[in-house]
């Protein structure tokens, strides 16, 4: 079982599990966009009114938000399309940040179109020159 390290990575990560934007979310709750960026940000805790909310909208635990240690983690969650996440997929790595990340992205290419997929692509060989080189090959 997954545990993100802060109540905003959680609430990051269980929105782009639904495939939501914080525009999304706002439309859907009425939380201001503000407020959802500084949640995830960690700049501010939720209310319990917000903190209901957004677990309804997720589809995920209070507890789970909160402290992060519930069977309702991302990885036990499913996309937007109804299918499961495989995190078992994204290879093990050592720095939970850097790990957050990859799944971030395999999470936005496995939700996305075939812009989005194209923009992931040319981000990554901009930011990794080196590696798209040797994967040209």
């Amino acid at each position: 079982m997954e545990k993100y390290e802060t109540i905003g990575t959680r609430l990051r990560q269980a929105r782009i599990a639904k495939g939501l934007s914080i525009p999304d979310v706002f439309e859907k709750t009425v939380i201001s966009r503000g407020n959802l960026s500084t949640l995830e940000t960690d700049k501010s805790k939720p209310s319990a009114d917000a903190l209901i909310v957004l677990s309804d909208l997720y589809g995920v635990t209070t507890d789970w938000i909160l402290k992060g240690n519930s069977a309702d983690s991302p990885s036990s969650m499913k996309d937007k399309n109804g299918e499961p996440y495989h995190t078992a997929d994204i290879p093990t790595v050592p720095n939970k940040e850097l790990a957050n990340f990859f799944e971030s992205i395999a999470r936005e290419w496995k939700d996305g179109d075939g812009e989005t997929r194209g923009w992931i692509i040319v981000q990554l060989r901009k930011a990794f020159p080196d590696i798209a080189e040797k994967t040209k090959k």
